[in-house]
């Protein structure tokens, strides 16, 4: 299976959550699952597959790719060159869109290696812009960050755009990237992503 149905949930807040993360701080699981309810929208997204993205597209000898675990999460693992002027590798679905006008912000958990990852969005099928949030993970450990998208900033070839803010009504992608400039082995692993309000 070389797709990955997005397990996209529209998350409404009742009354009694007392723990809101931010800047890929860590959330408690219970506390998280805990006065909220969730609509599984899958079936609106079977279309939807994930690609990678290197840096082999400007030269680099990057590599990196996404596969479904058995537990059915989805695994982003490779290895960053500096080579060629190198050094980035990502992934990011293709295929959805989204109006998510209603919602403030993705919630992902994810289990890293210590690295910073980003997250990353994508509007009116612009594939040349795309919106960043930075989660540093640590290494082995689950964790739960949530990405305001008013916290999303622009960028074109890694480099940031002023005054462009992302467009929620037609959201067209979703992803991570790793652009730390460190060579080495890497791995993350993504368990879930949700709206939240």
């Amino acid at each position: 299976m070389n797709r990955w149905k997005l397990n996209l949930m529209f998350l409404g807040v009742i009354s009694g959550l007392g723990h809101w993360v931010a800047n890929g701080d860590e959330l408690d699981k219970r506390e998280m699952n805990a006065g909220m309810v969730s609509i599984d929208l899958k079936e609106e997204v079977d279309d939807v597959q994930w690609r990678s993205v290197n840096d082999g597209v400007m030269g680099g000898r990057s590599k990196g790719d996404s596969y479904l675990t058995e537990a059915g999460n989805r695994m982003f693992k490779g290895v960053i060159s500096l080579e060629n002027n190198g050094g980035f590798s990502s992934v990011r679905t293709f295929g959805g869109k989204y109006d998510l006008s209603d919602y403030d912000g993705v919630e992902v958990r994810v289990r890293g290696d210590g690295r910073m990852y980003y997250f990353t969005a994508r509007a009116d099928n612009m594939r040349m812009r795309a919106y960043w949030f930075p989660i540093q993970t640590k290494a082995g450990e689950w964790m739960t960050a949530r990405v305001p998208f008013s916290s999303m900033y622009a960028t074109s070839f890694g480099k940031k755009i002023k005054g462009v803010k992302l467009n929620i009504k037609n959201v067209t992608s979703f992803g991570l990237m790793l652009y730390d400039k460190n060579n080495g082995d890497f791995s993350i692993e993504l368990e879930s992503m949700k709206v939240y309000k």
